[in-house]
């Protein structure tokens, strides 16, 4: 059996880092170490690590940002294949047997999975609300980051091989990675959901207004001069449409309405035929009405 390594970035993750790591420790593939990055917290989490004792690898380090702890937590790493985990989301048992089964001919592989949390009724797979796509997929890649970070398997070599990911973003610098990997591997899938991420307001996607501008960082330099979009630049509208339509969803989400608008508008300006865009319009306009979105 090839050896798998989760890396799990930890920041004050006290009220979720329990179930995270229960999950990772209960998978039913078994070479299998956990590496868990604790990237300056100040609350509970050295503590709550220390009770888990020699099952896992506990990185100290100061608060550098997430991109930086999991490549800490790489650069310790022992594995073939190196596995991501937020410590807010979890795995279900058969997450990493699965996944290295169906998809250890590739380089890089993601799955399926189930959104839960604050406003979500129940649970939601992720493949319901957005295509999932495996083999050559940088030209869906570059318009939309359809692979979820929890749900990531790679093989160590070539994260390695790559630089591991852009410590200069503050968010979404998991898409930019991915975006230089696809370009030149084919992407697994396993088409089953075997993490749940969970959604909530302290979610780094929420933080709306900080995340466009490492959106728009992106497909800027995907879509210019040596990017993997280079020779694609009838797709950059669509990338810019669809960074402005996620960011509209999360700003909306998070009750920052106005933003929710400028932002939709935008996208309309770049791709007016997205129907999503056009629901997601009305229905941030409507929440100073007092209307949920």
């Amino acid at each position: 059996m090839e050896l798998v390594s989760t890396i799990i970035p930890a920041y004050n993750a006290a009220p979720y880092i329990r179930e995270a790591l229960d999950s990772a420790l209960t998978q039913t593939y078994k070479e299998h170490e956990i590496i868990v990055v604790d990237d300056g917290s100040t609350d509970r989490t050295p503590e709550i690590l220390a009770e888990y004792g020699n099952r896992l690898r506990v990185v100290h380090q100061p608060g550098k940002g997430s991109a930086a702890a999991r490549n800490a937590g790489v650069s310790v790493a022992n594995g073939k294949w190196v596995c991501f985990l937020d410590a807010d989301d979890e795995w279900l048992p058969d997450k990493l047997a699965l996944q290295i089964e169906g998809c250890a001919g590739t380089a890089i592989s993601h799955t399926d999975s189930l959104c839960f949390g604050d406003s979500i009724a129940g649970e939601v797979l992720r493949s319901s609300f957005e295509p999932l796509y495996s083999g050559q997929v940088v030209r869906k890649l570059l318009v939309v980051n359809f692979i979820t970070m929890s749900t990531v398997m790679i093989r160590r070599d070539v994260f390695n091989e790559y630089g591991g990911f852009d410590e200069t973003f503050v968010t979404c610098e998991d898409w930019h990675f991915w975006l230089r990997v696809c370009a030149e591997n084919d992407l697994g899938y396993v088409p089953e959901a075997l993490a749940r991420y969970r959604v909530h307001q302290k979610s780094k996607s929420m933080l709306s207004r900080r995340t466009l501008i490492a959106r728009r960082r992106i497909v800027d330099e995907a879509f210019g001069p040596g990017g993997v979009g280079q020779s694609l630049p009838k797709l950059r509208n669509h990338a810019l449409a669809s960074a402005y339509q996620v960011t509209c969803h999360f700003a909306a989400q998070s009750g920052d309405w106005t933003f929710a608008i400028n932002c939709a508008l935008h996208a309309l300006r770049h791709d007016p035929t997205v129907v999503r865009t056009w629901k997601n319009l009305v229905k941030a306009a409507l929440i100073p009405l007092g209307v949920k979105y």
